[in-house]
């Protein structure tokens, strides 16, 4: 899943785009290495300008540029800058000649930042990003949801004489704009984009409270869980049936990640839905699948085999805990065995503070009722409902959704419930379908592959052939 528990006990830089203070800063390249994810490239700038000396942040991977972050001297002459709503603060030097800088990064634990000087801010290469104008219609469309909130998204349709198949995607966890963005890939608009060239019409949206689908009230979505959004998926699957370009009864649906958890329950529910497409899905119950997660996710970054078996008891331990409504006092002592192991797994040193409030956090997050739904659903009886065609693909360096766990649970649920199952193993892609070194999070955004080609084709040709007699 694209939502980690890790993820919630450190938090990491998501921000927005800004304008550049100062002209011909000084610019200083590296890596930080970031716990569970490995190395991410960073660029810090020093502008000196008439309103001050600004340091200035780059994080290609997280689509930030030119942060502009007010500097302090201290006495010992290094450059302090922070950013109050992130908790993050530098505390960096410039050397003599200027060619490096050194210093630290805070942001609850301590990032060693040793950059070298360079003439640009390095450019992420994505060759696959389609580029207009594209040989097909592209059709901005919105629909309302039952429950009032606005949904919005992009139909493409191919060239030629319809109606056509079509797909409409569903994203992983935690809300994703159409494109499913992550660190400067966009895997749905490649998938898509290959999909119309060759004859299948897409329709894909941003998930509720993301660009242009709009709720009244956000807070709303703390009581979202799976089922909710796939009313969603719904409303979208009503929408494409009202266009004359699109065939209505071959329209299915592609669901990565989380959404692969989506499109079976949204298939059970409307018999009409032609396909089920599960990119890196699950077969298994959350309280299952995350220990191997979390496992993998930290065989990825070279931690040792005991600290990681020391994390798999801790969290099994746990989320049996959670299921058995234990009180409050034993709750906290099991996350705070749990947490105790992920940071020693990781050889993280952090304060008393800040280990509070990881426990704090990881409580807060593991009652949130997504995570109970995800935690304690079981795909399997979902999957054995299932009318239509499915086609269930994993990579082997699928870190996030172990393919030796959950293809096998799918295959044999289908097969033994009498239905149509494909499975597609594919060596060396990792959760996004790239072709992958470790496998490891960090490895995304240095992969210049935004999508497997071969899995393009697996999955055109599938959804072509499947949907041919109808």
């Amino acid at each position: 899943m694209t939502k980690q528990f890790l993820s919630q006990c450190i938090s990491w830089l998501f921000f927005v785009a800004t304008t550049v203070c100062g002209e011909e800063p000084r610019l200083y390249s590296g890596e930080i290495q970031i716990p569970s994810m490995g190395s991410m490239v960073m660029t810090l700038g020093v502008s000196e300008t008439d309103e001050g000396t600004f340091l200035l942040l780059t994080v290609p991977a997280q689509g930030a540029k030119n942060i502009p972050l007010p500097v302090k001297y201290t006495k010992e002459g290094a450059i302090s800058a922070e950013l109050k709503q992130a908790e993050l603060e530098f505390i960096v030097f410039e050397n003599e000649d200027y060619s490096k800088l050194t210093g630290e990064m805070h942001q609850g634990i301590v990032f060693e930042i040793e950059f070298e000087r360079v003439d640009a801010i390095a450019e992420l290469v994505r060759p696959q990003h389609p580029e207009e104008p594209y040989p097909y219609s592209s059709n901005e469309i919105t629909a309302s949801h039952p429950d009032g909130h606005v949904l919005q998204g992009t139909l493409t349709i191919p060239e030629g004489t319809g109606p056509f198949p079509c797909a409409v995607f569903i994203s992983g966890s935690g809300q994703q704009d159409r494109d499913e963005s992550i660190m400067g890939h966009k895997p749905f608009l490649v998938v898509a984009d290959y999909l119309t060239r060759h004859g299948i019409a897409s329709l894909r949206f941003d998930d509720r409270g993301v660009g242009g689908s709009v709720m009244e009230n956000i807070d709303d979505l703390k009581l979202a869980t799976s089922e909710d959004f796939a009313t969603d998926v719904e409303v979208m699957v009503k929408t494409a049936r009202m266009y004359p370009e699109i065939d209505n009864k071959r329209i299915g649906v592609i669901g990565h990640s989380e959404g692969g958890i989506i499109g079976p329950i949204v298939a059970v529910k409307d018999n009409e839905i032609a396909f089920v497409v599960m990119l890196a899905g699950t077969g298994v119950p959350g309280s299952e699948l995350l220990p191997v997660q979390q496992a993998r996710l930290l065989q990825s970054t070279g931690a040792e085999q005991e600290s990681i078996d020391s994390v798999v008891n801790a969290s099994t331990l746990f989320y049996k805990m959670l299921q058995r409504n234990v009180n409050d006092d034993e709750l906290r002592r099991a996350m705070s065995d749990l947490i105790k192991a992920q940071f020693d797994a990781q050889q993280l040193e952090v304060t008393e503070e800040l280990f509070e409030q990881a426990i704090d956090e990881g409580i807060q997050t593991f009652q949130l009722p997504w995570m109970q739904f995800f935690l304690f659903h079981d795909p399997a009886p979902v999957l054995a409902k299932v009318s239509c065609p499915v086609l269930a693909m994993n990579g082997t360096l699928d870190v996030q959704v172990d393919s030796k766990q959950n293809l096998p649970v799918i295959e044999s649920t289908i097969n033994e419930a009498g239905g149509d199952v494909t499975i597609v193993e594919l060596e060396g892609l990792n959760h996004l379908f790239q072709p992958a070194v470790t496998g490891s999070v960090g490895e995304y955004a240095q992969i210049e592959t935004t999508f497997d080609s071969d899995s393009l084709k697996i999955i055109s040709d599938w959804i072509l052939k499947v949907t041919e007699n109808e």
